[in-house]
């Protein structure tokens, strides 16, 4: 869940490009009046995103943002927006990698049960 190395970080790689494809999917091109609380929203999703905080829970939000974006389809290309929302799923189910937030705190731990230690 929390892989080293060069898979954890194609994973830090991953969790940023999927931030940068929901700030461009969700924040319009033509204007780009954004709401306060809608700019705040997605700022907290890009920084969670970015850190590797809570990555699943906040992969599966991202990917309601975007699906919720299709209902704007005159900036964005469908395949586009497909593939982004793909790729968040796919984030949502790696996990977020050893350089995150999620691993200092979740991360792997040793667990020793009272039969282990009475086995000594």
């Amino acid at each position: 869940m929390f892989p080293t190395g060069a898979a954890g970080v194609a994973l830090v790689l991953l969790r940023i490009s999927v931030a940068a494809m929901l700030v461009s999917n969700v924040i319009p091109s033509e204007n780009p009046i954004v709401h306060t609380g809608e700019l705040v929203g997605l700022t907290l999703l890009v920084v969670s995103l970015c850190l590797g905080v809570f990555t699943p829970v906040v992969s599966i939000l991202s990917c309601c943002v975007e699906i919720a974006a299709i209902s704007d389809l005159r900036q964005l290309g469908v395949t586009h927006l497909i593939a982004s929302i793909l790729i968040t799923a796919s984030l949502a189910m790696l996990g977020p990698g050893a350089y995150s937030i999620d691993a200092r705190m979740f991360g792997r731990r040793l667990v020793v049960s009272s039969s282990d230690m009475n086995d000594d």
